[in-house]
């Protein structure tokens, strides 16, 4: 086995499988997968798909990709593409972030080509997370029961400054086991990145790789629950 790069709470090519479900039922799988930039030194891609599957799929199909790049050390996004197949909606949303001008850049078209890309350009500081890459930062932090953490967010439109707290320790069921995992809450709805109502709540596990192994969405529509199903490597 590879050993663990102690920069870093990851391997190169580490693969997270998961299994989804809405309001109990199976409703879908999602993968994470993340390595390194084989031609700049200190850069990452993290790539995140979601599929909808049976019943679920007949009443609301999805099939999203996203893919985030992120510079190290702070894990700063560059920026993140957007594949985006949900029912009859069809985008690709492209938001690149320049660091020195200190400028986001945002491409949001219609895949069908139905309707002129919406382009705006947004203000951020020099280090800035997406949604994607956030994960990653999160995961570099250390989680302690108590207390909480802040990082400024841009997805799209001006930066949010995202509070969260770190709540308790909790044994967390899987695909692979029991594990013992943090639970932390970020504050991302009423408007502060979503604008409905509703909590959002991540497991990481307790030891130093801190692997996401729970989200669970409590939001108008239902519960939606991601569990870790699998741990890989990239082309497994």
């Amino acid at each position: 086995m590879e050993a663990q790069d102690t920069r870093f709470p990851f391997n190169a090519g580490e693969r997270l499988r998961y299994t989804v479900h809405w309001r109990g039922l199976p409703a879908g799988n999602a993968e994470l997968v993340v390595s390194p930039d084989r031609t700049i030194l200190n850069r990452w891609k993290a790539t995140a798909k979601a599929s909808s599957v049976g019943y679920v799929s007949n009443i609301y199909r999805v099939k999203d990709e996203y893919q985030s790049q992120f510079r190290s050390p702070g894990f700063c996004s560059l920026g993140i593409h957007k594949q985006i197949q949900e029912g009859d909606r069809h985008r690709e949303v492209k938001l690149d972030f320049d660091p020195r001008r200190r400028l986001a850049r945002l491409e949001d078209r219609d895949a069908a080509g139905h309707a002129p890309p919406k382009v705006e350009q947004f203000a951020i500081p020099d280090c800035v997370q997406d949604i994607l890459s956030a994960v990653y930062y999160a995961r570099s932090l250390p989680l302690t029961i108590g207390k909480s953490f802040e990082f400024p967010l841009n997805d799209g439109s001006k930066t949010i400054q995202i509070h969260v707290d770190v709540q308790a320790e909790e044994e967390i069921a899987t695909g692979i086991g029991k594990l013992q995992a943090i639970r932390v809450e970020p504050d991302v709805f009423s408007g502060h990145l979503f604008s409905g109502k509703g909590r959002i709540f991540l497991w990481f596990t307790k030891d130093a790789r801190r692997i996401p192994v729970q989200l669970r969405a409590q939001i108008s529509v239902g519960t939606i629950t991601a569990t870790l199903s699998e741990i890989g490597r990239e082309n497994e």
